[in-house]
């Protein structure tokens, strides 16, 4: 039986105009006794797979982890927002 893809969430990817990321249940992936994945995969254009990634299940408490261990890491680092000097979220200055 080959590999059943079953759609999560599809969303846009931040930072581009039409990319999107996906995230898929895939049953089956490696054959027929092998053990689901979590797919994450980002679309160029929402069309054509650029990147993708398969967790198994049993890794994704430690991925979930590692995620926010990231994330906490990037907001612990000082920066200064792009618009800040415009006094606005977005460019043209208010």
């Amino acid at each position: 039986m080959p590999s059943k893809h079953i759609e999560v969430k599809t969303f846009k990817l931040a930072h581009s105009t039409d990319d999107t990321v996906r995230i898929e249940h895939v049953e089956k992936p490696y054959g027929e006794y092998s053990s689901p994945v979590v797919s994450i995969a980002v679309y160029s254009h929402g069309k054509t797979k650029v990147s993708e990634i398969e967790i198994p299940y049993e890794n994704i408490s430690e991925f979930f982890k590692a995620l926010n261990e990231s994330v906490a890491l990037c907001d612990s680092i000082p920066r200064n927002r792009i618009h800040d000097e415009l006094n606005s979220d977005i460019g043209g200055g208010a």
